[in-house]
């Protein structure tokens, strides 16, 4: 009988480790390119949610070149209303973004897997004949997000992201 339940607290334990890896950070090895997916913000594996995001993610070198430019607004390219688009690198680097053909301002904001490391708050449409301006993260990062200026607070980037079933 403690053999029978030795088994099953090491399957069960088994079960619960995939679940918690997959759940905090496995997923981004999974999700396909310009595939929608749910992500939660909330301080750790077991804290409640604290606010939710419906985003997009792009990892293949068309789909990362392509962004959100000549987009209207933040829509999939299905035309479903998103938060975000969700950027995932095979590596950690410093990240350069720009605002080619963007018709709308956006924050970027640099990752570090799911921990936010910096946020540009409300980068600016180019005007006609200017230079476009590159930002950068402050450290190498691998996942950029993209979302709606002001979409996240102050108070959000001190949390991480998680997938949601």
């Amino acid at each position: 009988m403690k053999k029978v339940f030795f088994i099953f607290a090491l399957f069960s334990l088994f079960i619960f480790s995939i679940y918690f890896f997959y759940r905090s950070y496995a997923f981004i090895f999974f999700v396909k390119d310009r595939q929608v997916i749910k992500l939660v913000l909330k301080e750790n594996f077991f804290a409640s949610k604290e606010k939710e995001l419906l985003v997009e993610v792009v990892r293949t070198k068309q789909s990362t070149t392509e962004g959100l430019s000549n987009r209207k607004s933040l829509e999939s390219v299905n035309g479903q209303k998103i938060d975000g688009l969700l950027f995932i690198f095979p590596e950690k680097t410093v990240r350069r973004f720009w605002m080619k053909e963007m018709l709308f301002n956006i924050d970027i904001c640099w990752l570090n897997n799911l921990d936010f490391l910096s946020c540009q708050r409300s980068a600016q449409l180019p005007s006609p004949g200017e230079d476009l301006k590159i930002y950068s993260s402050n450290s190498d990062s691998n996942v950029v997000l993209e979302t709606n200026p002001n979409r996240l607070s102050d108070d959000d980037l001190k949390l991480k992201l998680f997938f949601q079933w």
